[in-house]
């Protein structure tokens, strides 16, 4: 077992493809490549490939059956392993049409049983203040006090015009935007741009980064934002608010999360949509 995995729980996933087109399925074993197993820490479960026993797989508890080919109306049943770090359980399994799971691509979602009841109780509170831990570069890892403001979903008629890096699928997806308020605890002047550590994070387990207008004097209704590349004194507060666009129509948000500087996983806050 690889070094990373000892330690992590295995879920075992067991699906039928079926080939519903007119013709002849290529490499059909490689259907499980475009799903992601979502655990309740918005994070992915690690894919893991399991070989040995039988030439069938019978004495393993997961065995891929997958055929290479598959005929028009022809199915089967297969089984994917993934990991999951002890604790952790399983939120929603993912399937990305284009395989492109960080490209705001088309997006199938089968949410699972106590998966969002689980997730919501490691939540904090709106308005709760939280430490992230950022990486300030010239200074090293600082810890900021941060609160969650606002989530507000927004149009694509507020987004017209700005010079924001977007694909097709996100040209099409509801925008919402998250505010967060950091402090500066000291002691000396901080230039706090923290928007790209920011994800949004939905009842389908997807965690979406967000965007920045690149111009200065942007404003953008519903997205305020106090900070224009300014230092922040000792002691000030400053409230930055990023651009995420949802292109799944059947996903909500559900939760905000900040990717921390130096430690995996996220400091997660409950969305207070509006």
């Amino acid at each position: 077992m690889d070094e990373e995995l000892k330690g992590m729980v295995p879920h075992y996933l067991t699906f039928e493809v079926t080939n519903t087109g007119p013709r002849k399925l290529p490499d059909a074993y490689m259907v499980d490549n475009n799903f992601a197993l979502n655990g309740t820490d918005w994070e992915r479960g690690e894919e893991v490939y399991l070989s040995g026993g039988r030439p069938d797989g019978s004495d393993l508890p997961c065995a891929d059956t997958a055929p290479e080919t598959l005929a028009p109306g022809d199915s089967y049943d297969t089984c994917v392993t993934y990991a999951l770090p002890e604790g952790v359980g399983v939120l929603s399994l993912s399937h990305i049409a284009d395989g492109y799971l960080d490209e705001g691509g088309a997006v199938a979602t089968w949410p699972v049983e106590g998966g969002l009841k689980a997730a919501s109780a490691e939540l904090a509170e709106p308005g709760d203040i939280v430490r992230v831990r950022w990486d300030d570069r010239e200074d090293g890892v600082l810890e900021l006090p941060a609160t969650l403001v606002s989530v507000r979903r927004g149009s694509a008629a507020d987004l017209a015009g700005l010079d924001l890096d977007l694909n097709e699928n996100e040209r099409r997806g509801v925008p919402y935007y998250v505010s967060v308020t950091y402090t500066n605890p000291g002691p000396e002047d901080l230039y706090a741009d923290q928007s790209d550590r920011v994800r949004l994070l939905t009842e389908g387990g997807r965690q979406i980064q967000g965007k920045t207008a690149f111009g200065l004097d942007t404003r953008i209704p519903g997205c305020p934002s106090d900070w224009v590349a300014r230092m922040i004194p000792p002691g000030d507060s400053v409230t930055e608010c990023s651009i995420h666009l949802v292109t799944d129509e059947d996903d909500k948000p559900f939760a905000v999360g900040f990717a921390e500087a130096d430690r995996p996983g996220l400091v997660t806050w409950r969305a207070p949509l509006h």
